[in-house]
C-alpha cells in the first residue's frame, strides 16, 4: 500500500509538532511496516505571495505529478492552506483516490484559530464570517481579517467536496468538525513521542514549561504565578524550553522582576528532553488559546510527571477523567498560583496525579497510534 502525505512543509523545515510527528511515524513504519510505503510532500520554505496564499499553482502542479507518479492508494492531508492550497483535491478525486483530512486545530472553524471572542470568551458555536471578522480574537485589521475568511471558507469548499473521512486528535475537535462539514470521521488520539527507558533517576529540581514563546500560549500568565509563587518559595526555580515571538518580552520580564531563579535555555533536542522531564517537579501548560490536544502533556507523563494546564487544551477531558493533573482558567493568575503551589506543598498528591498520568500515557503509544492509523488506511484504500 502506497500513502501519499501532504503537509504545509517538508522534514527540513520541522516547525512544529506536525512536522514532528510526521517524522516519527514514517520513521516507526520504516522499522515497523515496511510494506507500507509512504511519501512526503511538503515545501521546504515558507516564502509565498499572497495570491500564492489563496490558490498556489506551483504546488497543485507538483502535488499532481507526485500522484501520477507515485500512484498512492490513500492521500492523507495534514496542515494545508499555504504555501499547499486543497486544488490538487479535484484532481486526486477524479483519480478516485480517497483523502483523509487529519484537523490538527480550528482553522477550518474559524479562520483566527484562537476560538475566543475579543472579549476573552470560549467560542462554543461558530456562526458567521461577519461575528468572526468584527468579534474574534485576534483582530489585526478589518481588510486583512476579510481576507482571511475568504480564504478559509474558499479552501474549506475543496476539503467538503472532495474529502473522504476526516481525523481529530480530541473529543472536542471532532465535535466541532462535524459541525461544521458534512463529512464522517472519528478522534485518533496523539501518541507519546518520546520514551522512557527508565535509566533517569535524577533529583525534582524545577517547575517547567516546554513550547513556543508566543503571546498565545500563555507564558508570560505562568511568569506572574511564578512571580507570586517566590513571595513564600524563593528557592523554587522554573526552567522555560522553547523559543518565539515573545522572548524579549520574556527575557525584560525575568529582567525587571530579578527573576534570578528563572531559567530561559532555548530549545532542545529530543535527548535533552527525556533528561529536562525527568528532573522537573511538575509541567504547566498554560495556552491562552483552544488548542486541540497538547502533547508535552503526554510526554510529561511518560516521565511520571503531572501537569497543570488551562481548560483550553483539548486533552482536559482525559485528565479530569484520569485524575492526571490539574485544570484552572485559563489566563487566571490568582488560581494557577493555587494550582503551582498545591502541588509543592502536597508532594502525595503531586505523586498520586503523576501515578495516573504514567498510566494514561501507557494507552496512548506509539504503536496503538499507527496500528489505528493502518486499519482506516486499508479501510479507505477498499
Amino acid at each position: 500500500m502506497k500513502i501519499l502525505l501532504i503537509n504545509n512543509f517538508s522534514e527540513k523545515l520541522l516547525l512544529g509538532g506536525v512536522e514532528n510527528y510526521l517524522l516519527e511515524f514514517i520513521e516507526f513504519a520504516k522499522k515497523n511496516n515496511p510494506k507500507t510505503e509512504f511519501y512526503w510532500y511538503g515545501k521546504d520554505s515558507k516564502k509565498i505571495n499572497f495570491i500564492q496564499k489563496i490558490y498556489n499553482y506551483k504546488t497543485t502542479k507538483e502535488i499532481i505529478k507526485v500522484i501520477d507518479a507515485f500512484q498512492p492508494n490513500v492521500i492523507h492531508c495534514f496542515s494545508i492552506g499555504a504555501p499547499v492550497t486543497p486544488h490538487f483535491m479535484k484532481y486526486a478525486a477524479k483519480k478516485n483516490i480517497p483523502i483523509l483530512y487529519s484537523f490538527r486545530d480550528y482553522y477550518y472553524v474559524c479562520p483566527k484559530n484562537y476560538m475566543l471572542t475579543t472579549k476573552g470568551k470560549i467560542i462554543d458555536n461558530h456562526r458567521d464570517s461577519l461575528s468572526c471578522i468584527l468579534h474574534h480574537h485576534p483582530k489585526k485589521n478589518l481588510i486583512y481579517d476579510v481576507l482571511l475568511s475568504f480564504k478559509q471558507s474558499y479552501h474549506k469548499n475543496f476539503i467538503q467536496k472532495y474529502a473522504t473521512y476526516f481525523l481529530t486528535p480530541s473529543e472536542n475537535l471532532t465535535i466541532s468538525i462535524k459541525n461544521h462539514f458534512n463529512l464522517n470521521g472519528e478522534t485518533l488520539y496523539n501518541p507519546t513521542m518520546l520514551e522512557n527507558d527508565n535509566s533517569l533517576r535524577l533529583n525534582e529540581d524545577y517547575l517547567l514549561y516546554v513550547g513556543r514563546l508566543d503571546r498565545e500560549k500563555g507564558v508570560l500568565t505562568l511568569l506572574k504565578a511564578y512571580k507570586n509563587i517566590l513571595k513564600n518559595y524563593p528557592q523554587e526555580k522554573l526552567l522555560i524550553v522553547g523559543e518565539g515571538n515573545q522572548m524579549e518580552e520574556i527575557t525584560s520580564f525575568k529582567e525587571e522582576n530579578n527573576l534570578a531563579n528563572l531559567h530561559i535555555v532555548g530549545k532542545k533536542n529530543r535527548e535533552e528532553l527525556k533528561v529536562i522531564y525527568s528532573k522537573a517537579k511538575f509541567t504547566i501548560v498554560p495556552s491562552e488559546i483552544l488548542e486541540s490536544y497538547g502533547n508535552v502533556i503526554l510526554e510529561s507523563f511518560v516521565f511520571k510527571k503531572t501537569v497543570i494546564i488551562s481548560n483550553l487544551l483539548g486533552i482536559t477531558k482525559d485528565i479530569e477523567t484520569s485524575n492526571s493533573g490539574i485544570v484552572f482558567p485559563f489566563g487566571n493568575i490568582e488560581k494557577l498560583t493555587e494550582s503551582m503551589e498545591l502541588l509543592l506543598v502536597n508532594t502525595t498528591l503531586r505523586n498520586e496525579l503523576a501515578e495516573n498520568g504514567f498510566e494514561l500515557a501507557k494507552s496512548r503509544s506509539f504503536e496503538t497510534h499507527f496500528n489505528k492509523q493502518l486499519e482506516i488506511y486499508n479501510r479507505l484504500a477498499q
